[in-house]
């Protein structure tokens, strides 16, 4: 999957710590636990392992296997650290970063990525394309506006219901922005406001007024309880 220009300069101006990229090496690690990796998850390691982004001040350092020193559950593991299929968790997940920020950030054997065991997106790359768009929107004058959110308790592991969401991009005439791609994630716009959708959440960014009439629209959408 192909990332835009956009998240290619978030990459290229992002930390990064020395990881492990050589495909021998990768295979050799799956090896070691009698697993065959799939083409996914190897490009994962290649293209992302070492990417650091900062929770705070912590940070958090992508990849399924790490080179000393690591500060997390890496620390004393030197492969792969794997959470087989068990009650709520359905597919076989691998621990893909290393941090000591308190949430468990994982990978599935088809690439997806998920945070708390919950889906996040179907793609890392939609994950990098949605952290360029963040960085991008920082640097503006963007301010949250309207915020939904499933109830964690309640809606645990399901995602915002993409009727709903449908509707939402009818009513307040949304389009994709450019070049972003089609997943769990989306960041919509129309000119005026921004909507980025999460797995579990709906949040309405604006950099000048908020419409009374828009806020009743997203409220009657997306009511907040």
């Amino acid at each position: 999957m192909g990332l835009s220009n956009r998240a290619n300069r978030f990459l290229a101006n992002a930390k990064w710590k020395n990881s492990v990229h050589d495909e021998k090496d990768i295979r050799h690690a799956f090896e070691a636990v009698k697993l065959i990796p799939t083409e996914k998850l190897i490009d994962f390691q290649k293209r992302y392992g070492g990417l650091t982004i900062y929770a705070y001040l912590e940070p958090i350092v992508y990849g399924i296997l790490h080179q000393a020193p690591s500060r997390g559950a890496f620390a004393n593991e030197t492969g792969l650290i794997i959470t087989e299929p068990e009650d709520d968790i359905v597919v076989r997940h691998f621990a893909c970063a290393d941090t000591l920020y308190q949430e468990t950030f994982t990978i599935d054997e088809d690439g997806r990525y998920y945070e708390g065991f919950e889906l996040k997106c179907n793609h890392f790359e939609t994950h990098v394309e949605s952290m360029a768009m963040l960085e991008q929107v920082k640097k503006g004058k963007w301010k949250i506006v309207y915020e939904f959110e499933l109830d964690v308790y309640r809606d645990c592991y399901e995602t915002i219901d993409w009727k709903q969401y449908g509707e939402l991009v009818k009513r307040l005439g949304l389009k994709k922005v450019e070049d972003f791609p089609d997943d769990v994630i989306s960041w919509d716009t129309n000119g005026e406001i921004l909507v980025w959708r999460k797995a579990d959440a709906v949040i309405v960014l604006s950099e000048g007024s908020w419409k009374q009439a828009e806020q009743e629209m997203v409220e009657e959408i997306f009511p907040m309880e």
